[in-house]
């Protein structure tokens, strides 16, 4: 069994962590992925220039699919924002495919305006031509109508590349992954937290003028150091579909984890490890850090142990991925 997975993200974007688990969980299912991408296995086009990014991808995967033998496979997963430039190729080569839905738009302005007129347009043509979906929430599954096959593919994290934090005398608090302007880490900032962050995103410098802040790296080693894994979002509708991969990284860490309640989170509600407040709320997400970090050494260290094997046993991407696994027998060709 092979499937074609199209994106337009690059391998060397953070996103590709999600990616590269899911793929490897179905191919320890036998399945086989190849990706058609910027850079990938069938490569295409994107154009780097603000702005050109998405018309020029499209007109490129569209052209490199109309000229492409797909019947060696015999299913494409296409992520919403690929969808406007592969649904009428597939179609006509009788490949069936399913909407990948995983990062609806978060951005403001102007360029947010237009990610949601692509995302709207990529919906309707996946609620016409898709043979299923693939969400990362149920939240995301309950608010959008569906008649079709459908699966809730959650973050998953591999374990085996984690070690568990001894922790320290002094509680670390961390994030890490996008430091984008749409996720406001400022707030952890203003709240007093003085949190280490590490990653990239367009609100990176600004943030390094008011706290610790290092660029992408190992982020393994660097959460094995650390204590209290945050994950703070702003209260927008778009945040309550999420399922943060970085909270599962926490875990198989052995990080106690304060979050916002998000529907990709239901799943762990009550560990012991996890605190989940309401979006946006600032008083709240404070007092639970604090909580957390003023609980006794050994105590955190023991919740530390029980989030790995968390981690572990429910959160692996072998587990976030039998829904998947499922759905795409269910509609291969």
């Amino acid at each position: 069994m092979k499937a074609l997975w199209i994106t337009h993200r690059r391998p060397s974007e953070m996103s590709a962590t999600t990616r590269k688990g899911v793929a490897n969980a179905l191919e320890n299912r036998d399945w086989t992925i190849e990706f058609m991408g910027p850079d990938a296995d069938h490569h295409v086009h994107r154009s780097t220039f603000f702005g050109r990014g998405h018309p020029s991808f499209t007109r490129a995967l569209n052209e490199r699919l109309t000229g492409m033998d797909l019947s060696e496979f015999s299913i494409a997963i296409v992520e919403w924002t690929a969808v406007s430039g592969a649904a009428e190729a597939l179609l006509n080569a009788g490949l069936p495919w399913i909407i990948m839905d995983r990062s609806p738009p978060v951005s403001t302005g102007w360029v947010g305006w237009f990610q949601r007129v692509q995302y709207r347009e990529a919906w309707a043509m996946a609620d016409i031509f898709a043979k299923g979906r693939a969400v990362k929430s149920p939240h995301m599954a309950a608010t959008r109508a569906w008649e079709g096959p459908s699966a809730v593919v959650a973050a998953g994290v591999d374990t085996s590349a984690f070690t568990c934090a001894e922790m320290n005398e002094e509680a670390v608090i961390v994030c890490h992954g996008s430091l984008s302007r749409e996720r406001e880490l400022h707030r952890l900032v203003e709240m007093g937290l003085e949190p280490y962050l590490f990653g990239a995103g367009n609100d990176a410098a600004r943030l390094a003028q008011i706290t610790r802040v290092e660029g992408p790296g190992p982020v393994a080693q660097r959460l094995a150091a650390c204590d209290v894994g945050v994950m703070h979002l702003p209260d927008r509708e778009v945040w309550r579909h999420a399922s943060p991969l970085k909270v599962a990284e926490f875990a198989a860490a052995g990080l106690l984890v304060v979050s916002s309640e998000v529907s990709g989170l239901e799943h762990l509600r009550g560990a012991e490890w996890l605190t989940l407040v309401p979006l946006g709320d600032d008083e709240a997400f404070l007092i639970a850090v604090e909580s957390l970090r003023s609980l006794p050494l050994e105590e955190r260290r023991r919740r530390g142990k029980v989030a790995r094997q968390d981690a572990e046993e429910r959160m692996n991407w072998m587990c976030c991925t039998e829904a998947l696994h499922d759905l795409l027998l269910e509609v291969k060709r």
